[in-house]
Formats: structure tokens, sequence, C-alpha cells
């Protein structure tokens, strides 16, 4: 049996990465097919959300990032009208680079493929 401490922080980051995706497509629609929210991370007191976020240029990343850190009081009073929670969580937004590293392993892979002698014994 769960208990309802450590099933709640899941269930808040779940609803808040629902909305805050919303909110993003909405309000900042000039971004919104560069940027994707991939989590968010909720400590046990729910009191912030660390959102995690990808940005498909890299270029664009830094600009992106420092928008949204911008905007994030405006992103929190939003989630506030949208969501009944008994703390509005401080929004801080983060860069997921997870999609480089696996960028970086398939290419290794291929070159590993690319690379591998012929005979095996």
């Amino acid at each position: 049996m769960t208990r309802e401490g450590s099933y709640r922080p899941k269930r808040v980051s779940q609803l808040i990465l629902r909305e805050i995706s919303r909110c993003l497509l909405t309000e900042l629609p000039e971004v919104a097919g560069f940027l994707t929210v991939t989590a968010v991370d909720m400590p046990p007191d729910l009191k912030t959300a660390r959102i995690s976020v990808s940005v498909l240029e890299k270029e664009k990343r830094e600009p992106i990032l420092k928008l949204l850190e911008k905007r994030a009081p405006y992103f929190r009073r939003l989630l506030a009208t949208r969501l009944n929670l008994r703390y509005n969580p401080e929004l801080i937004f983060v860069l997921d680079v997870s999609a480089d590293y696996e960028e970086r392993i398939d290419r290794l892979l291929d070159w590993l493929k690319k690379n591998e002698p012929e005979n095996k014994t």
C-alpha cells in the first residue's frame, strides 16, 4: 500500500506538466514548435516545481530558457487560476539535454558498427 505522501507529488507533477504545456502553447506561440516540456519534478512539500524543457534548436536554447525564467511568475499565476492546489508552487525552468546525450550515443554506436572488424571468432 502506497502512502499518500509519496504518491501526491507524482500526481501534482503530472497535473502541472499538462497545464504548463497548454499554457506555453497558448501564451508563447512563437516558441511552441521548438519547445517541449519533458518532465516536472516536485518535492514532497509541493512548494517548487522543477520543469524540464527540451528545445529543438541548440542556438535557441538560452534565449528561450531566459524567456521562460522571465515569464515564470506569470505562468505561476496562470497555474494558480487553473489548478486547485493548497500551495501554488514556484516554477523553476531547467534545460533538458538528454536528447543530446542520446544523439551522441547513437553516433558512437554507428561509429563502432562502421569500424568493427569483419572477422569475428
